[in-house]
This record gives structure tokens, sequence and C-alpha cells, in this order.
């Protein structure tokens, strides 16, 4: 699939069978999900985070969506962070194929990894 015929059901398809080729990509997981809103750049941890994707993703009360179901959600996510839904589509279509670059999930433990001491801090 090319940037320039990606389309954002293609994607969600190709995301959906993340790590797994055996999936028919019909349902995504959240896992999957997130891992496709980092790799396009929308989800980092800042403006938007994890908690605000499970947030809307539980409102289907499922560990895996359909397409529609998941597109309602990122209307939601949009509406909550105030992104243009527009703009958001097209990083999530133009990011390329999974695992085309790099991407970092972060770890519980890696956010100790930057730990200081309050006496060490400088203010």
């Amino acid at each position: 699939m090319d940037d320039d015929t990606a389309t954002l059901d293609g994607q969600f398809v190709e995301f959906a069978k993340l790590y797994d080729n055996k999936r028919d990509g019909t349902t995504i997981t959240l896992y999957r999900s997130d891992y496709w809103l980092r790799q396009a750049k929308v989800l980092d941890d800042r403006h938007v985070t994890m908690t605000d994707t499970g947030l809307c993703w539980w409102k289907f009360e499922k560990t895996e969506i359909t397409y529609d179901e998941w597109y309602e959600i990122l209307t939601d996510l949009c509406v909550a962070k105030g992104l243009e839904q527009e703009a958001v589509e097209i990083l999530l279509t133009n990011c390329g194929l999974p695992g085309s670059t790099p991407v970092v999930v972060p770890q519980y433990r890696d956010f100790f990894d930057s730990y200081k001491s309050k006496s060490k801090l400088v203010f």
C-alpha cells in the first residue's frame, strides 16, 4: 500500500493485524489503535495520552471494536482534545504501514528512568 493509495479504512485493517497476520483486520484492540496513533504522532503523551484514548475506548466496553466503532472513538477523542479531525485522519492515513517508522511504546518502568530527587532539581 503506497501513501498515494492509502485510505483510513485500509490503514485500520493493516494496524488491526499488527504483530499477528492471522487476524482478519475487521476488529482492532486498544493497544494496536494506540500504536497507530503513536506512529502517526497523534498520541504524544503530552496533549493526547493513553488515558485519553482509554477513556474514549471503554465507551463500548469491549476489548476489540470494528472500524465504525473506532471511527466514533476517533471523533470523540478529537472533540475531547480540541483536535481537527480531518487533519488527524490525514496523519493516520499517511503515517505508513505498521512498523515503517520506529514507534516507542513507553513501559511503566521507563517513567522512572529520568527520576531526579528534589535536592538535585534546579529551579
